[in-house]
């Protein structure tokens, strides 16, 4: 029954023959496993550190366009008489090379007379923006702001009252 095991393809080999020749095979096996681990760790790793810089990316962009709706906030007293002002803005994210641009565009949208209460409101609208929106003031603003760094871009709209 076992007298012709020799022509076997693992007979064959004379390492495997001894026990330090299984050793030797049980050895590398494991030292491959232990390798294809480690590969997928830092594949993981890697990935998650990409992914981790872009969401760094996109919030930065995203502060620098809401950050240039703020600065045209405060450019509103100066505001000439023309309809629309634009300003231009750049910015830098530390580790990134490059650099970012804001664009913000502002617009007087309606010159009412009357009272709004003072201080700043937050929020959302899913309404167009017109004049007819709002009970009074003595220039309402509507602000555009635009930020964008290689590939990412973010957008603010705002609408500014000034009494």
């Amino acid at each position: 029954m076992g007298k012709d095991r020799d022509g076997h393809l693992y007979a064959q080999f004379a390492v495997l023959k001894s026990k330090r020749g299984v050793a030797l095979i049980n050895a590398l096996v494991f030292s491959l496993m232990i390798g294809l681990l480690i590969s997928g760790f830092y594949i993981a790793i890697n990935t998650l550190f990409k992914s981790t810089e872009e969401m760094r990316t996109f919030t930065s962009v995203r502060e620098a366009a809401a950050s240039g709706a703020r600065y045209a906030a405060s450019m509103a007293p100066y505001f000439k008489d023309s309809q629309c002002e634009t300003y231009g803005l750049e910015f830098n994210i530390a580790g990134r090379e490059g650099k970012g641009n804001t664009t913000v565009v502002m617009c007087r949208i309606s010159q009412v007379s009357g009272s709004v209460s003072p201080g700043e409101k937050t929020g959302a609208s899913y309404e167009p923006v017109s004049a007819s929106a709002f009970s009074g003031g003595r220039g309402i603003f509507k602000i555009v702001s635009t930020a964008r760094f290689g590939d990412q871009i973010s957008r603010v709209e705002a609408v500014y009252v000034r009494e």
